[in-house]
C-alpha cells in the first residue's frame, strides 16, 4: 500500500553557539517535528488505504471528502466531470414526416452545435454513496456518509458547423464543520469540440474530437482553515481528451445512439496542506499527483412521440490512484515518503425520460446507479436537467 523510505540522512549544521543546551533543545525539536511526520503519515496510509482497498475503503478513489459528480473515481464524480454531457435538442424530421426531438441523455455527450446556436442546459444533482466495493469486487454496506448536493451549468457555443467551445459552472452545498451548509464554487470545466467526419446518409453519423480542460477553482485543501467539511474541487488542472460519436436509425431516425471515450493524461500536480479531500490531515505538506483515467460511455434514446424520449446510458470508468509525495525536515535528516493507490474501476447505469414542450425546450432526468466495481463508492445519483437552445 505505502513506501516509506529515507532518502539520504542529511545532517545539520552545527550551530553558531553550540552549546550542549542548544543541542538538548534542538533535539527535543527534531523528535517532535520526526513524531509529528509519523502521526501524520500513518494518517495519510489508513486513509489512503481505506480508499485504495488495502484497507476496508469507503470512499472513492482521489478526494474521499469530495463527492460528486462528475471529478474522476477520484472524486465520486468522475462520472460527473468527465462525463456531464454537452448536448443540444436535436429536431429531425422523419420521412414519414413525424417530428423527433432529442435532449441527450444524462451521461453520453454529442458532437458539435450548428453554427451560431447557444445551449444552456443546467442540472440538479444529487449523490448518495450507497457503499463500496472492495478489491475483490465485494459491496459493503454504506458509513453515514452525508448525501451531496451540486448544480452544474453546461454552456455550449457552435462558432462554426464543424467546432462548439463550451464551459460548465458549477455549484456545491457544501457541509461545513458546524454540520451546516452553504453554497461554494467548485472546478470549472472548458470545453473545445471538433467534428473530424460528417456523414451525408440517412443515420447521419458524426465524428468528433475533443480537449476538455480542468480549472480547480474549488477547495480541495486548507478545509479547516475554510470552515468546510468536505472538498468542493480537485485542485488539478487536468486534462482530458474525447472521442464522440453518434448516428440515427429506423425509418423515423427515432432511435439514436451515441458512444464516447475519453483518457486523462496523468501527471496533474496538486498542492496539499493540511486537511484535504486527499485524505491528509494536521500540518501535512506535501504534493499529490494523479494518475491516468479512462472512461467508456454508450448512450441510446428511443423516441415514442415528439414529446417523450426514452434513454440509457451504460457507464465504464477505469482509474490508476493517485500518488501522494511529502518531505520532512527531521533531526535524523530528511525523510520522503512516498503512498501510492490501487487501480480502480467502476460499472454504472443510467436510465432516464425525456420530455419536450417544443424543439427548443425539453427536460431530462433520471438517475445515475452503479452495479459494479473495485476499490471505488457504490453511487446513486438522481439529477435532472433543463436543456434550452437559442
Amino acid at each position: 500500500m505505502s513506501k516509506v523510505r529515507s532518502i539520504g540522512a542529511w545532517p545539520r549544521r552545527e550551530a553558531k553557539h553550540g552549546t550542549r543546551l542548544a543541542w538538548k533543545r534542538r533535539g527535543a525539536q527534531g523528535r517532535e517535528r520526526s513524531e509529528k511526520s509519523r502521526k501524520c503519515l500513518r494518517i495519510v496510509e489508513f486513509r489512503l488505504g481505506r480508499r485504495f482497498g488495502n484497507v476496508e475503503r469507503s470512499f472513492p478513489l482521489v478526494p474521499h471528502r469530495m463527492k460528486p459528480a462528475r471529478l474522476s473515481l477520484s472524486c465520486l464524480a468522475l462520472a460527473a466531470l468527465l462525463s456531464l454531457p454537452f448536448g443540444a435538442i436535436a429536431t429531425d424530421e422523419a420521412s414519414s414526416g413525424r417530428e423527433v426531438n432529442f435532449t441527450g441523455p444524462l451521461v453520453s455527450s454529442g458532437p458539435p452545435l450548428p453554427q451560431g446556436q447557444l445551449v444552456v442546459e443546467p442540472y440538479l444533482i444529487q449523490t448518495q454513496v450507497t457503499g463500496h466495493y472492495d478489491r475483490h469486487g465485494r459491496r459493503h454496506g454504506g458509513d453515514g456518509i452525508a448525501d451531496d448536493w451540486r448544480i452544474a451549468v453546461p454552456i455550449l457555443y457552435g462558432v462554426t458547423d464543424r467546432f462548439t467551445i463550451a464551459a460548465t459552472l458549477r455549484g456545491i452545498y457544501a457541509r461545513t464543520d458546524q454540520a451546516e451548509r452553504r453554497w461554494a464554487a467548485g472546478d470549472t470545466t472548458l470545453l473545445g469540440q471538433y467534428t473530424v467526419f460528417q456523414g451525408q446518409g440517412t443515420g447521419k453519423p458524426v465524428v468528433a474530437v475533443g480537449v476538455r480542460q480542468n480549472m480547480p477553482t474549488g477547495r480541495h485543501d486548507q478545509l479547516d482553515r475554510h470552515g468546510l467539511a468536505d472538498a468542493t474541487g480537485s485542485g488539478a488542472a487536468s486534462t482530458l481528451l474525447g472521442l464522440y460519436g453518434q448516428a440515427a436509425f429506423g425509418p423515423d431516425r427515432n432511435l439514436r445512439v451515441r458512444g464516447n471515450l475519453y483518457y486523462r493524461v496523468p501527471g496533474a500536480g496538486v498542492k496539499l496542506r493540511g486537511r484535504s479531500g486527499y485524505g491528509t490531515e494536521g500540518d501535512y505538506h506535501g504534493r499529490a499527483h494523479l494518475g491516468e483515467a479512462w472512461q467508456a460511455v454508450a448512450g441510446v434514446e428511443y423516441s415514442l412521440n415528439p414529446r417523450w424520449v426514452l434513454a440509457a446510458d451504460a457507464l465504464y470508468e477505469r482509474e490508476q490512484g493517485a500518488r501522494l509525495h511529502s518531505r520532512v525536515d527531521t533531526f535524523d535528516g530528511v525523510v520522503r515518503h512516498d503512498v501510492r493507490g490501487d487501480r480502480s474501476w467502476r460499472l454504472s447505469l443510467a436510465p432516464a425520460i425525456e420530455y419536450h414542450w417544443s424543439p427548443k425546450l425539453g427536460l431530462v432526468a433520471g438517475a445515475l446507479v452503479s452495479v459494479d466495481g473495485r476499490n471505488s463508492a457504490g453511487l446513486f445519483s438522481p439529477q435532472v436537467a433543463i436543456n434550452m437552445a437559442f
